[in-house]
């Protein structure tokens, strides 16, 4: 984690530093200056390439953007400045307003640009079919915040922004090309005591991010993607002036008026400044003021009062770590941001059985006698290792299969999100949190064994051969019928185990669907959704992938052809009846699509769109022939059968976590936070109300043939509930007793 000083430019300018930047095409770092210099420098020698003078005003910020490798410089003179790969100006936007922050959100194809009280959001055009490299005409506003706009950032479709004002707001776009709006989706007014000064993205692992604000407090606090807080560090000396992550030692450097930097390590959570020693041999001993890391190359650019710095991406191993290694496998420290984590998104999920599975045995029983279970890795191996890494790349160069890359990912435990049985194939899916779907059956090999076993009804038939010979054929289609029967209890006899691991997606799996051989297709077909946005299609007879989606639109960009929908896929369901399937997104919609083998071919049929909040659940009403979905704005809809409008909407009062339906009554059944609701199918009044969990209810079943619901909670309990019944209708004769009863009461009462 240390890392070692690489040059130093002592004479930089006769005007202060107040931007850092760099370019990755010509290798070269920049610095702007308080009077609009900008200066070019080579990263390998520090020799000054290109000083130009196109700002009137203090250089603000620098935006390398990657693909057509084009560079945007911002300043308090209202303009924003393109420059290609030759250090020359490519295009001038006049912004009429100081910019202070940018960033590109590359899935939207936008530039974000944080001004005072105003956040604003420019189309990008790289061709300049506008005129400029941005649509000014197009362009929109947020006016949500009420001082400077500090520091803006996005991750994937979501837009993060904090300012002086001390907010800090996390923002929705929109999938719609003609939509001018951002959709606020968490604002905290108050996220520091004082004005937000840096904001920051951390990407631990691929798909594991948290963000993380410095400010004039002199705190810095570390939130989730929802932004709600999850670590505030202790107090600084000073106000933060900048926050940089560097990827290659998997730290955070704070700046905060010290003479060096102090490091964060996000995976205990920690401070551990005392164990580098980068900055330790620092020469002039003056505070850093602003650092960049170019992640590209690992190199860390900084500057102090006098002086800039170049760290290379040539590192060594703190002592910190080193003594985490000498544990032998053993963690030493706490996993901090996981731990907080951990509390807010991932409980625990009970336990459904006294038995125990250990659910990374991806071979029958009889193989894995031949296997070794390899030894849990140390922290510092697992930070080599992505947690959600698809292939390897073994030492000889060579890809490891899926199998074993699945074995690879976090030694954590999982946690099961969605389970279906598949009767016709006595299979058992699990979808789980780590991005894997394991597939559990009946252990093949030994009940082979017990197949070969004579039992003894087959001996006395065989004794029953020898003397009736006249009845031979007879007595044959007995053996085979018993054969049969044999066969058939062996196979419950033989051990349950974990047969195959299916590993594509790269984040939790938020649903799972099956598509049965009865609906014409030669084999058992498996729909999954998950976090990562892609929609998989497993063969379960093979137990392999058999596609990946691809969109179908025309207009859509090659980078994004595999994600079927803006935000996370968070549950999914299929119709025999249209053979089409639904699944619900964190962006407020639920897609129906046809299925179809051939990914390309699974046209979008509609688009359902009303929840106010993440819709949590979907359903195909076999009885109704209606779509159901539940949310955690504490709705219930009911959508008709091809999808363009909601026809009924139930008011839960609580979010809703699961759905399932009473296929005796066709009742809907909801967990609602700690509680079990039953709802009409004809009226949609609720008629049965079941409490006693602690926790949230994540899933119901039903069970016809004892006329049982079945709950599982957060609280770790499973509890059983008498199944709603309908009271029987009145004959005539009953209602007219019942009315003379009625009226021989009021008479009385009158009397």
């Amino acid at each position: 984690m240390s890392m070692q000083k690489h040059l130093s430019v002592t004479d930089c300018h006769n005007r202060s530093v107040s931007a850092l930047g760099y370019h990755l095409a010509r290798r070269e770092f920049l610095t702007g200056f308080e009077d609009g210099v900008i200066k070019w420098w080579d990263l390998e020698t520090g020799q000054l390439t290109f000083s130009v003078f196109e700002h009137a005003g203090m250089i603000t910020q620098f935006l390398y953007w990657a693909e057509p490798k084009l560079l945007f410089s911002a300043s308090n003179d209202g303009t924003i400045v393109v420059w290609t790969v030759g250090a020359t100006v490519f295009d001038r936007i006049k912004c009429n307003a100081s910019v202070f922050c940018m960033a590109i959100n590359h899935r939207r194809h936008q530039l974000i640009c944080g001004f005072k009280k105003q956040l604003r959001v420019f189309a990008l055009d790289v061709k300049k079919e506008s005129g400029h490299v941005l649509e000014l005409e197009t362009s929109f506003t947020n006016h949500r915040h009420k001082d400077i706009v500090s520091a803006v950032v996005c991750i994937d479709t979501r837009i993060y922004s904090a300012g002086y004002d001390k907010k800090f707001i996390v923002y929705n776009t929109s999938s719609y090309p003609n939509s001018r709006s951002l959709q606020v989706v968490h604002c905290n007014p108050n996220a520091h005591d004082a004005g937000i000064t840096s904001l920051m993205v951390i990407q631990e692992h691929e798909s594991t991010r948290w963000l993380m604000t410095g400010s004039f407090d002199k705190s810095v606090r570390v939130w989730s993607q929802d932004g709600q807080l999850i670590i505030k560090l202790p107090h600084f000396p000073q106000f933060i002036s900048s926050l940089c992550f560097v990827a290659c030692v998997n730290s955070v450097w704070i700046c905060s008026g010290l003479p060096s930097p102090s490091i964060f390590d996000p995976s205990s959570g920690e401070i551990v400044s005392e164990s580098v020693e980068t900055f330790q041999t620092h020469e002039t001993r003056q505070p850093f003021h602003q650092l960049v890391c170019i992640p590209e190359t690992n190199h860390v650019i900084g500057k102090d009062t006098f002086s800039l710095i170049v760290l290379p991406g040539v590192f060594a191993m703190t002592r910190f770590q080193q003594a985490a290694q000498t544990c032998d496998g053993v963690e030493t420290q706490q996993d901090g941001l996981r731990h907080c984590l951990a509390k807010q998104a991932a409980r625990g999920v009970p336990d459904l059985h006294h038995e125990v599975f250990n659910m990374f045995e991806t071979q029958s029983r009889g193989m894995a006698r031949h296997n070794t279970i390899k030894p849990r890795r140390n922290t510092s191996q697992r930070k080599a290792h992505s947690a959600y890494h698809l292939v390897d790349v073994a030492q000889n160069g060579e890809k490891e299969s899926p199998t074993v890359a699945a074995s690879k990912k976090t030694m954590q435990p999982p946690s099961f999100t969605r389970t279906v049985f598949v009767e016709e194939l006595d299979l058992l899916v699990l979808a789980a949190d780590n991005g894997n779907i394991y597939l559990w059956g009946f252990d093949d090999s030994l009940s082979g064994i017990l197949e070969m076993m004579p039992s003894k009804r087959s001996q006395e038939q065989d004794k029953t051969r020898r003397f009736e010979v006249l009845l031979e054929q007879s007595i044959n289609r007995r053996c085979s019928a018993a054969e049969e029967e044999n066969a058939s209890v062996n196979d419950r006899v033989s051990g349950f185990v974990c047969k195959k691991v299916l590993s594509h997606h790269i984040q939790p799996v938020g649903g799972v669907a099956v598509v049965g051989r009865d609906q014409g297709y030669s084999t058992d077909y498996l729909i999954s959704g998950g976090w990562d946005r892609r929609i998989c299609v497993w063969d379960l007879q093979a137990c392999v992938l058999h596609d990946i989606f691809s969109n179908t639109a025309l207009d859509e960009r090659s980078n994004v052809q595999e994600l079927a929908c803006d935000g996370a896929i968070l549950d999914l369901a299929y119709s025999p009846k249209r053979n089409e399937f639904a699944y619900s997104s964190s962006d407020g919609m639920i897609y129906i699509r046809h299925f179809s083998p051939t990914t390309t071919q699974m046209k979008l049929v509609s688009v359902l769109q009303g929840h106010e909040a993440d819709i949590t659940a979907i359903l195909w009403h076999s009885l109704l022939n209606k779509w159901l979905s539940g949310s955690e704005d504490g709705s219930i809809r009911l959508w008709n059968e091809d999808g363009t409008k909601c026809e009924q909407m139930l008011v839960a009062n609580g979010a809703v976590n699961c759905l399932c339906i009473d296929r005796v009554n066709g009742c809907i059944l909801a967990g609602i936070q700690e509680s079990l609701r039953v709802y009409d199918p004809e009226s949609f009044t609720q008629v049965q109300r079941n409490i006693g969990h602690t926790d949230s209810i994540r899933s119901i079943i039903h069970i016809p043939e004892r006329s049982q619901y079945v709950t599982a909670s957060w609280d770790r309990t499973l509890r059983i509930w008498n199944s709603y019944v309908k009271p029987l209708p009145k004959s005539n004769d009953m209602r007219e007793n019942a009315a003379a009863e009625g009226k021989l009461q009021q008479d009385i009462k009158h009397v």
